[in-house]
């Protein structure tokens, strides 16, 4: 069935939600500079994602959020920031008519860690105000381990784990022919700075950097979406056997 909550008529999910289908993803993400890939990197993730497990875990994907809340990386060319109380009660009023209209279960697919925080505060505002279940997943987070297990190493901003993400949707998109190491700054601790001098954001010296395999960018974005889509399962089932959802 279709999963896309914009492509269904009002008379359609009048007859799912919450009869047959009451929990909905929503993907939300930022525009900003990720190397030599796409501005929106981080909008173009946690939609694979959600559309991966909504079949799994019987819900609807709602349109994602695009804009975000971006920092370090707002300088560089192409990039969009939010004001983290304006994208908060943005935030906010969608959940509260995703509640308003009958959905139990809220899944919060976050591709960007600058709105961590504001995600994490606006869920709690909104399950203590409409009784709601809400989960804000950060994927790469989530998946920290089994990237390390997958590549051998850790990801990074733009790096491993990001580029095949998105490598796997269209290879076009990761902007193989510009890429280059020089793009790349490794994160110190006892620093910040604005803006960050590379675009492609590491953990560990020499770790982490793009990988322009498709073959193996596909079968990591199959493990990702597993992994993720167990996790969400078993949530809502423990949601449900405790008589939450």
């Amino acid at each position: 069935m279709e999963r896309q909550l914009q492509k269904l008529s009002f008379l359609t999910v009048r007859d799912l939600v919450p009869a047959k289908i009451n929990t909905i993803i929503l993907p939300v993400g930022t525009v900003e500079a990720h190397g030599s890939a796409c501005l929106g990197t981080d909008n173009f993730i946690p939609e694979i994602i959600s559309n991966g497990i909504a079949e799994r875990i019987n819900g609807l994907v709602a349109p994602t959020v695009n804009y975000g809340i971006t920092r370090s990386l707002y300088r560089y060319n192409g990039g969009s920031t939010i004001q983290p109380d304006v994208f908060g009660r943005y935030i906010g009023d969608i959940l509260h008519s995703f509640a308003d209209h009958g959905f139990k279960n809220i899944i919060i697919m976050n591709g960007h860690g600058g709105n961590n925080s504001v995600l994490k505060s606006t869920a709690i505002d909104i399950h203590n105000t409409h009784r709601v279940n809400i989960a804000v997943i950060h994927w790469w987070e989530l998946c920290a381990k089994m990237t390390e297990e997958f590549f051998g190493h850790a990801g990074g901003h733009a790096g491993t784990d990001e580029n095949a993400m998105v490598m796997s949707l269209d290879a076009a998109l990761v902007g193989e022919e510009k890429y280059s190491p020089d793009l790349a700054f490794t994160f110190r601790p006892g620093a910040d700075i604005y803006p960050v001098p590379g675009t492609i954001l590491l953990y560990k010296e020499n770790e982490g950097y793009p990988e322009f395999d498709r073959t193996k960018a596909i079968a990591y974005r199959d493990k990702v979406v597993a992994h993720v889509g167990e996790f969400v399962d078993g949530v809502l089932s423990q949601w449900k056997r405790l008589g939450l959802a």
